[in-house]
C-alpha cells in the first residue's frame, strides 16, 4: 500500500504520529453499529455513493438516524409502500440535495409535518408541504454558501437555491421523492434558478419552492423557462430512469429535464482533426453567455465518431472545446443541429472580433384568475403574517431602546440585528467575551479579538455559525505561541485570525490543527512551503469524487486523507492562520497564498509541476482601463471578465471576492499567459452584443481596454395614452398621469405584494434604487390586494425609489383604467409595469416577473435622452 493511504503515517520523519480515521472505501463497506436489514440496505446505499465531503464531515450515527427518519417515514405514511425502489432510492433516501450543510432537519420536519399531511393524497400532501415551507422561509437573495434546511429556517429567509434545498428536505422528510432543478443560467438575463420537482403516483411535477401556487406545475417562472436553454438535477447514485443524462459518473447522474418545460433541439458537435479524422475525448463545453462568461451548460467527451450531443433549447450557444492542448471556440445559431468544428492548432494571437448572441424567444404563459386562485393567494398572506410574527421576536424589532428618538445603535447591536434567528448565539458570545478581557500571557486583547472575528466573517456566517467554533477560535488564537509581530493589524484580522477562509462551512479547525501539528508550528513559521509538502506527501488529491461541490473542513481532510482542490487550499490556508502565518485563498487564480512579515503574497506549491507555471514567477502588470466612449462604468461580471487559456480551456479571473475595478485604470499582476478579455452588453430583448479580446502577457507592461459594444435600445412604440385625459385613482383623489410623469417619463407599477413574482420585482427594484433616484422619472405602485400585511408593505416601501407614490388600487380600478387606454389584455400576471413617456407613448410592458426588468427600464429612459 502506498505510504500515503496508510492509516498509520509518520509526518516527514519527525517521529509524529497520526491517524487517518476512515479512509473512503467504496468496495468494502463495513459499519460499527449493528443494523438490521434495511438499515444496512440503505446505509450501504448512501456510503457507496455518497460525495467525500460527506464521508469526511459526518459520522456514521448521523446517517444512521437519517435512515432511521426515512424508514420511520416510509412506514407512517400511505404512499410508502407504492414508491417504486428506484426513485426512493435516488429521491428519498439521500440527505444531501446539493452543497448545502447537512443537519436533522429529516427528523425535525417530520415530526413537525406527520400530523398535518397524514390523511391527504400525495398530490395534496406536496401542496401542503410548501405552504408550510412558505410559512418558515421566503426569498431574498444572498452569498453563494447555501445554509442548511435548520438555519434557512431558523433566519426565516434565503436565495432561490436555499429556499429549493429546504423544501426537498422537507419532502423527503415525509417520504416523498423530490429533487431540485436547476436552470443553471438563463438564456436571456444574468441570472439563474432553480426550483422543486415532486414525485405523486407516478409522475413528476413542479412548482416554486417555498412559493405555493393553487395546482402543482405553476410557477412564477413559468414564462421565463420557455427560454431556457438547459434544466438540470443531479442525482445521487448510479441512476437507471428513463431521463436522458448530460454527464454520468460511478456516483452520479445529471440529467436533462429541459424537454418538460420548453422547445428543444438536438444539437449534435462533430469535433475533428485538420485531416478530418474524428477526435475521441475531446471535451466540448456548450457554453451560454451569461455574468459575462460563456458558462458550460453542459460538458460532454466526443465519441469514437468524435461525436457530442446534447437536447438544448432554440437559442445561440458559444461551443468550446479542448483536447487539453489545442483549443477552439465557436458560435453555433439557434437554427443550427449539427455544427463540425476542425480542432488544430492552438491560436495564441492577439485580435479582436464582435457578434450577437440571440436567446429563444419569448412566450407569455397567462395565469389563471378563478376562485381557486383567489383563495389561495389568501392563504399565502395569511402564511406571510405567520412568518412576519416570527421574525418580530428577533431583537431588532422587539428592543423597547430602539423606539427611542434620541436611541444610536451600537456595534453589538447592529451584529445582532444582522444574526436573524441566531441571535441568541452571537449574543452569548458578546457575553463570554465582553470588555476588558485581556490575556497577560500572549498579549491578546480578547474583547478586541472577538469583535474582529465577527468583523471579518460573512453576514451569512452571523445567522447560523455556532457559538463553539466562534469560541474556538477566540480561544485557539489567544494560545497561540508562534509570533505575529511584523503583520499590520488588518493583515492579522483578515488573514491569520479570520475563520472564513473560502465559502465552506465554519468550523473549529484551529484549535484541532494547532493539536494536530504540535511539533511543526515552529517549522512552519520559518517555511509555509513546508506545509503544503505535507499535504502533497499525504494527502490523497480527488477532484471527481467530491461531486457536489461542498468544500470538505480541515479535520474532515485529515480523517480520510484525501479531497478535491478547493479543500486542500482550504486546509492549507486553515494550518497556516493556526500558527500565526498570514494566508488567504485567492479568488482570482483560484489558489492558495501565504505571506510573510515584509514580504510579499507566495503561492503554495503542491506539486512539481506546478513551479513551472506557478503564478508567482513570470508575473506581469495588466492596466484595465475603459474606454471615454462607454457610457456607464464597466463592471466586473455585469459587462466584462477576464479569462486565461489553461490546458486548452478559457478560464474566468474571479474577482467577486476582491477589491478590483471601483475605479480605473486598474493594475493587475498576472501570470505570463494567453488572456480572454469578454465584454458584453444586453439589449431588451436579452440578446448580447458580444466583444471578445485575445492577448498575451510575456513579460513586458500590457493595457487593455474595457470597451462596451454599442446597443441602441429604440424601443418600439406599443400603444399611445392621453396623458391628460387618462387618470388614476390617488388614495382616493383621481389625478391625471401628465400630473404624476416626470421629464423622463412615467412607471406604472401594478403589484401583489403577496406573491412571489412581485417581491422578486421589489428584490430587483432594491439594487437600482439609487439610479431610479437620479432621474426625474415619476413611479407609481398600485396595490392590488387589499389582504397584504402591512410588514409585506413596509418592505416595498423601504425597496423602491424614493419618488414612489404608494396607493391602494381598491377593485383594480387604475388597473383596469390603464389597461383599456393602452388596449393591452392583462392576464392576471401580477406584477404588471407600464412605462409612458411624457408624449404618452407606451414603450414598456412587463407582465409576471420578468428578471431585470427594471434595469430594462433603465436602459429604454437612457435610449429616450
Amino acid at each position: 500500500m502506498n505510504i500515503k493511504r496508510l492509516v498509520m503515517v509518520m509526518m516527514l520523519g519527525l517521529g509524529v504520529t497520526f491517524v487517518a480515521q476512515a479512509q473512503v472505501n467504496r468496495e468494502n463497506i463495513k459499519f460499527n453499529a449493528t443494523l438490521t436489514a434495511t438499515q444496512s440496505q440503505y446505509m450501504t446505499f448512501l456510503y457507496q455513493y455518497m460525495p467525500l465531503s460527506d464521508w469526511a464531515d459526518y459520522t456514521e450515527e448521523f446517517f444512521i438516524q437519517q435512515v432511521e427518519a426515512t424508514i420511520q417515514a416510509k412506514q407512517y405514511f400511505s404512499w410508502g409502500k407504492s414508491i417504486p425502489d428506484e426513485i426512493f432510492k435516488h429521491f428519498v433516501l439521500p440527505v444531501r440535495v446539493n452543497n448545502e450543510n447537512l443537519d436533522t432537519a429529516r427528523v425535525v420536519f417530520f415530526k413537525e409535518l406527520r400530523e398535518r399531511i397524514k390523511d391527504l393524497t400525495m398530490y395534496d400532501a406536496i401542496k401542503e408541504v410548501n405552504h408550510w415551507c412558505h410559512e418558515k422561509v421566503n426569498y431574498r437573495a444572498s452569498d453563494g454558501r447555501t445554509s442548511s434546511p435548520l438555519a434557512t429556517m431558523k433566519t426565516s429567509w434565503g436565495r432561490c437555491g436555499e429556499e429549493s434545498t429546504f423544501t426537498v428536505a422537507a419532502l423527503r422528510a415525509v417520504g416523498i421523492p423530490a429533487r431540485q432543478c436547476y436552470t443553471p443560467r438563463w438564456a436571456h438575463t444574468d441570472d439563474n434558478h432553480a426550483w422543486v420537482e415532486a414525485w405523486a403516483d407516478g409522475k413528476w411535477y413542479y412548482f416554486g419552492a417555498c412559493e405555493p401556487d393553487a395546482e402543482l406545475n405553476s410557477g412564477w417562472f413559468d414564462s421565463p423557462v420557455k427560454r431556457a436553454m438547459m434544466v438540470h438535477t443531479t442525482v445521487f447514485g448510479k441512476y437507471e430512469g428513463a431521463e436522458q443524462k448530460n454527464y454520468e459518473h460511478k456516483l452520479y447522474s445529471k440529467i436533462n429535464l429541459l424537454s418538460n418545460y420548453t422547445s428543444v433541439k438536438t444539437l449534435k458537435v462533430i469535433v475533428k482533426d485538420v485531416s478530418g479524422k474524428p477526435i475521441e475525448n475531446a471535451e466540448v463545453d456548450f457554453g451560454l453567455y451569461n455574468y459575462a462568461e460563456y458558462y458550460p451548460l453542459s460538458r460532454i467527451k466526443t465519441s469514437a465518431q468524435g461525436e457530442a450531443v446534447l437536447t438544448t433549447g432554440l437559442g445561440d450557444l458559444m461551443i468550446c472545446v479542448t483536447d487539453n492542448s489545442r483549443y477552439k471556440v465557436q458560435k453555433i445559431n439557434a437554427e443550427d443541429t449539427l455544427s463540425v468544428i476542425i480542432l488544430d492548432n492552438a491560436d495564441t494571437a492577439s485580435f479582436f472580433r464582435e457578434f450577437i448572441l440571440t436567446p429563444p424567444v419569448e412566450k407569455i404563459v397567462k395565469a389563471k384568475n378563478d376562485s381557486v386562485v383567489a383563495a389561495n393567494a389568501l392563504r399565502v398572506a395569511y402564511e406571510d403574517s405567520l412568518r412576519e410574527a416570527y421574525i418580530h421576536t428577533f431583537p431588532q424589532y422587539r428592543m423597547y431602546l430602539r423606539k427611542q428618538p434620541n436611541y444610536v445603535m451600537d456595534y453589538q447591536d447592529s451584529v445582532i440585528d444582522k444574526s436573524w434567528g441566531n441571535y441568541e448565539t452571537i449574543n452569548r458570545f458578546f457575553g463570554t467575551n465582553h470588555a476588558s478581557k485581556f490575556c497577560v500571557k500572549t498579549g491578546v486583547d480578547i474583547t478586541e479579538t472577538a469583535k474582529a472575528i465577527l468583523e471579518s466573517i460573512y453576514e451569512k456566517d452571523l445567522r447560523d455559525v455556532p457559538y463553539d467554533v466562534l469560541q474556538d477560535h477566540v480561544t485557539a488564537f489567544k494560545n497561540c505561541r508562534q509570533p505575529k509581530k511584523g503583520y499590520p493589524q488588518e493583515i492579522i484580522d483578515q488573514y491569520i485570525l479570520n475563520p472564513r477562509i473560502q465559502l465552506e462551512k465554519l468550523t473549529s479547525w484551529r484549535s484541532y490543527l494547532q493539536s494536530y501539528f504540535l511539533n511543526q508550528g515552529e517549522k512552519f513559521v520559518r517555511e509555509p512551503q513546508k506545509i503544503a509538502d505535507w499535504i502533497t506527501q499525504y494527502i490523497k488529491l480527488n477532484n471527481s469524487d467530491n461531486y457536489y461541490g461542498q468544500q470538505i473542513s480541515p479535520m474532515g481532510v485529515l480523517k480520510i486523507m484525501e479531497c478535491d482542490n478547493v479543500s486542500r487550499d482550504i486546509l492549507f490556508v486553515a494550518i497556516c492562520r493556526s500558527f500565526g502565518i498570514a494566508a488567504r485563498y485567492e479568488w482570482a487564480t483560484g489558489k492558495a497564498q501565504y505571506m510573510l512579515p515584509n514580504k510579499d503574497w507566495t503561492y503554495a506549491i503542491y506539486e512539481k509541476s506546478d513551479s513551472k507555471a506557478n503564478p508567482q514567477e513570470q508575473m506581469t502588470k495588466l492596466i484595465v482601463t475603459s474606454s471615454p466612449n462607454n457610457d456607464t462604468k464597466p463592471e466586473y461580471y455585469s459587462h466584462f471578465t477576464l479569462s486565461k487559456l489553461i490546458n486548452g480551456r478559457f478560464q474566468t479571473l474571479d474577482y467577486e471576492y476582491e477589491p478590483h475595478f471601483d475605479h480605473f485604470p486598474d493594475t493587475l499582476s498576472l501570470s505570463n499567459g494567453y488572456y480572454r478579455l469578454l465584454t458584453g452588453r444586453r439589449a431588451d430583448d436579452g440578446s448580447v452584443f458580444v466583444r471578445e479580446e485575445y492577448f498575451n502577457l510575456r513579460g513586458s507592461d500590457t493595457s487593455v481596454c474595457v470597451t462596451l459594444p454599442k446597443v441602441q435600445y429604440e424601443p418600439k412604440v406599443l400603444a399611445n395614452i392621453d396623458m391628460e385625459q387618462t387618470k388614476m385613482n390617488i388614495n382616493s383623489q383621481f389625478q391625471t398621469l401628465k400630473s404624476l410623469c416626470g421629464d423622463k417619463g412615467l412607471l406604472l407599477a401594478f403589484v401583489n405584494p403577496a406573491n412571489e413574482p412581485t417581491k422578486h420585482l421589489i428584490a430587483d427594484f432594491a439594487l437600482l434604487k439609487q439610479e431610479f433616484e437620479g432621474l426625474n422619472v415619476g413611479i407609481v405602485a398600485a396595490v392590488c390586494d387589499d389582504k397584504t400585511p402591512q410588514q409585506t408593505t413596509e418592505t416595498m416601501t423601504n425597496s423602491l425609489p424614493k419618488q414612489t407614490i404608494f396607493t391602494q388600487d381598491e377593485q383594480q380600478t387604475s388597473l383596469n383604467a390603464i389597461t383599456k387606454a393602452i388596449k393591452y389584455d392583462f392576464g392576471n400576471n401580477f406584477p404588471l409595469l407600464v412605462f409612458v413617456t411624457p408624449q404618452g407613448d407606451v414603450v414598456f410592458v412587463s407582465e409576471g416577473y420578468r428578471i431585470a426588468s427594471p434595469d430594462s427600464v433603465l436602459k429604454i429612459i437612457s435610449g429616450l435622452q
